[in-house]
């Protein structure tokens, strides 16, 4: 039968990038045994109606939770999941249609602790393909560190040592990443995941890629995470819900 593989998918205000009703579909038709998690904070759009109102919505393990940030929603799933091995799910992202087939052929041999698949966008462009092509192929082996759009998996027990996804506003896939990377580099499956290039599109592709690298120097500097994140969403709120007074 192969490993089980729990899948988690964090949601909060998930409509505006079309992504999700394409997600659910995708997971529903992932081939072999699967345990499909939706952990959701309290969304201000149609999040809630596209999952229960999905088809297969009896197949998914839905859960209400007042978690104020990805990383705690990644979390409460990792805690919830019954597989051998947890895939975390970027909720702007699409997975390959044989993706847990993929996972479990990779994570048959033991020496393997975590992983993610190969990283495209949904729009062409050339830096795009660059930082696709950096994050897949040079990333992972320079610093071990793979981003969450790629759809990083690892084992339960593993995750569980570590405490889960580190309670963070932002980079907390790297942070995460860090915590993984004591038990070896990331293994890539050969598989590409499309993410969404809305904020590029929305900002525009240099600016957007410029904000990334200046946010990246003040994760280095250890600056404040809830503050660097709301310069990364601005008037979005898809990563953290925040009140008034936290945006500031």
């Amino acid at each position: 039968m192969g490993l089980n593989i729990s899948v988690v998918l964090p949601c909060l205000n998930e409509i505006r990038h079309g992504y999700l009703p394409r997600i659910l579909d995708n997971l529903v038709l992932q081939p072999g045994e699967k345990q499909l998690i939706i952990v959701m904070s309290h969304s201000t759009d149609g999040t809630y109606d596209v999952i229960t109102q999905h088809p297969a919505a009896a197949a998914f393990k839905l859960i209400d939770t007042e978690a104020t940030n990805r990383a705690q929603r990644l979390t409460i799933g990792i805690q919830a999941s019954q597989g051998d091995v947890v895939l975390l799910h970027h909720p702007a992202t699409l997975l390959p249609t044989d993706a847990l087939a993929q996972v479990r052929q990779v994570m048959a041999d033991d020496a393997i602790t975590w992983g993610g698949f190969r990283h495209s966008f949904d729009m062409d462009h050339w830096l795009l393909r660059f930082t696709s092509w950096y994050s897949t192929t040079q990333r992972p082996q320079l610093s071990r560190i793979l981003y969450l759009d790629h759809c990083i998996f690892a084992r339960r027990e593993a995750l569980l040592h570590i405490g889960g996804v580190p309670n963070m506003d932002i980079f907390e896939d790297t942070a995460l990443s860090r915590a993984l990377g004591q038990f070896g580099p990331p293994h890539v499956v050969p598989g590409t995941i499309v993410t969404s290039a809305r904020r590029f599109k929305e900002r525009g592709i240099y600016k957007h890629a410029a904000l990334n690298q200046l946010l990246k120097l003040m994760y280095h500097a250890k600056l404040d995470p809830k503050k660097m994140n709301w310069l990364y969403e601005g008037k979005s709120q898809i990563n953290v819900s925040y009140n008034e007074s936290e945006k500031d």
